[in-house]
């Protein structure tokens, strides 16, 4: 089967990192995938996208809505001649809808991957979706909260779960040397707090920043991670007293690369959101910290609430209310039994729920049933 995949562009990104783990499930999958992969910019931060085997096409905008990507789209689609066209953005999902118009090959959407509320027709993701709903055949999003958000037609739309590839938590970086790197110290008993996410008015940092500031002024025992970049993070950085940047109880990480090998030395994840700008559908962040064995307190809305389970695999929380974040974190602190608990749970959930290749083979059935679907319906049109 041969599949053309469009995305925006492969920074770093919860979509981004959703689509370059399906295509690892499919390169390994049974059965013959020939998959090309066309990036409309030439911002690449996952370069281990080239060493799978795969094609790769940069076909950069020369402007934000460039009007000849379409045509150059047409022209790659009667070249490669696709079974299925898989999209994972609102913009490549528009181009797709002008260059695939009479081809008869099934489109895609999956960039559905959050789940805001009251969405409108002054939201420019949103109305990209309605305008492209006619001429695509399936929506996909990585949550049920973000299919009820962007209301898709219930007949063409599906939820997948994000694929986890558990050999990515194997053979990481020794304990010892993550924490010489990171902490600069070799206790085992400080308590370490982490939340992985990039640094914008999405997410919250700001409220666990001030919970931090608070509870290192009480526990010299607790250290916090922030692990990620991005426009907020300078600001929100200067808020921090000098004297816990220096004692490295809040620690700025910036942007890592093998964050896997990171979680091994922290004891409970956070991810905190601004629920009136922002809903998660599934984070990559959550499921990842989670594969780890470790629990998780985040923001409760959106598709967060679908993977954590209140009181058994972490703990759900209103969204910027430091008074329950410092409280969660203190119960996690003082009972070390419950800890390991929701930890254990935490990434038998992940297996049970988000195994790799349980959800390549959930897209190898989408692929096929659609493609037999156009079959059918191209037959009809013959006779």
């Amino acid at each position: 089967m041969k599949i053309l995949m469009v995305i925006d562009s492969l920074e770093k990104g919860g979509k981004e990192r959703r689509m370059l783990e399906l295509i690892k499930g499919l390169t390994r999958a049974e059965g013959h995938f020939d998959i090309f992969l066309l990036i409309l910019s030439d911002k690449i931060d996952f370069k281990q996208i080239y060493e799978l085997p795969i094609q790769i096409e940069v076909l950069k905008r020369k402007v934000k809505k460039d009007p000849t990507i379409p045509f150059n789209l047409k022209k790659i689609i009667s070249r490669f001649k696709p079974d299925v066209i898989h999209s994972w953005s609102t913009m490549s999902s528009v181009y797709l809808s002008v260059s695939n118009l009479f081809s008869g090959i099934p489109l895609i959407n999956a960039a559905l991957a959050d789940a805001p509320l009251h969405l409108n027709i002054f939201d420019k993701h949103y109305l990209r979706v309605k305008l492209t709903t006619p001429f695509t055949d399936l929506f996909i999003s990585n949550s049920k909260a973000g299919l009820k958000s962007y209301r898709t037609p219930h007949k063409k739309s599906v939820c997948v779960y994000n694929g986890v590839d558990s050999e990515r938590f194997k053979n990481l970086r020794l304990v010892s040397e993550i924490r010489s790197e990171i902490l600069g110290s070799q206790r085992g008993d400080l308590f370490v707090v982490a939340m992985v996410a990039t640094f914008n008015d999405r997410k919250d940092y700001e409220s666990l920043i001030n919970t931090a500031i608070r509870m290192c002024s009480h526990n010299p025992l607790l250290t916090f991670l922030l692990i990620g970049s991005g426009p907020t993070l300078s600001p929100l950085r200067s808020k921090v007293p000098e004297e816990y940047l220096e004692n490295r109880q809040i620690i700025f990480t910036g942007k890592i690369d093998d964050v896997e090998s990171v979680l091994q030395i922290i004891d409970v994840g956070v991810l905190m959101s601004k629920s009136e700008n922002h809903r998660e559908g599934v984070s990559n962040s959550i499921i990842e910290m989670m594969a780890s064995g470790k629990p998780v307190i985040a923001s409760r809305g959106g598709g967060t609430d679908e993977v954590l389970v209140d009181g058994f695999n972490g703990y759900l929380i209103d969204p910027s209310n430091e008074k329950q974040l410092e409280e969660k974190i203190n119960q996690l602190y003082n009972d070390r039994k419950r800890l390991i608990e929701f930890g254990v749970n935490a990434r038998q959930f992940i297996l049970d729920n988000f195994e790799l290749d349980k959800k390549t083979a959930e897209y190898i059935g989408l692929y096929h049933s659609l493609t037999e679907r156009s079959a059918r319906k191209l037959f009809r049109d013959i006779i």
